[in-house]
């Protein structure tokens, strides 16, 4: 007959809390850049929002600027006009890493950045020119849980299925 075993025997130390002394790669602050895959209010990631978000900052700035998590996903994922941004960020992604003001400002002064530049302004002022004011389509509600817009007779979610 086996002895039964002693819970203790079972029991481990985990060791789970946060470190004593933080190190955060991204600094907080009040200006953000608009977070990515969220198509709500004032969260669209395009040339429009990366303009407004960067006229927020100085040109001396660069570096603060592009430590915000968001705008170095929204660069390496930019494929339009032929920017291959993807394959050029790497120096930029070190400046961030090291906090290195002369490489973020190399960057900045790179073709690639000029280009991107270039291309933001012309495409900014090429909106402004067309300004339609945006009709507010009120036949529709937007789901608090999941962000599926519904018509206006639902009182539940056609996607999850949960209330108004």
């Amino acid at each position: 007959m086996a002895r039964p075993l002693p819970v203790e025997y079972l029991l481990v130390d985990v060791p789970a809390s946060s470190p004593l002394v933080p190190l955060f790669t991204f600094p907080s602050r009040q200006h953000h850049f608009p977070i990515e895959n969220r198509l709500l209010d004032n969260h669209l990631q395009d040339f429009a929002a990366f303009h407004n978000y960067m006229q927020m900052y100085a040109a001396r700035d660069f570096l603060l600027a592009m430590s915000d998590f968001h705008v170095l996903l929204y660069l390496y994922g930019l494929t339009c006009f032929d920017i291959k941004m993807k394959s050029q960020i790497g120096p930029l992604l070190q400046a961030v890493r090291n906090q290195d003001s002369a490489q973020a400002n190399q960057f900045m002064r790179g073709e690639v950045w000029r280009t991107f530049e270039q291309l933001i302004s012309a495409h900014v002022h090429e909106n402004d020119n067309h300004m339609v004011p945006e009709r507010v389509d009120t036949n529709n509600w937007t789901c608090n849980h999941c962000t599926f817009i519904n018509s206006k007779d639902l009182q539940t979610c056609e996607m999850c299925g949960l209330p108004r």
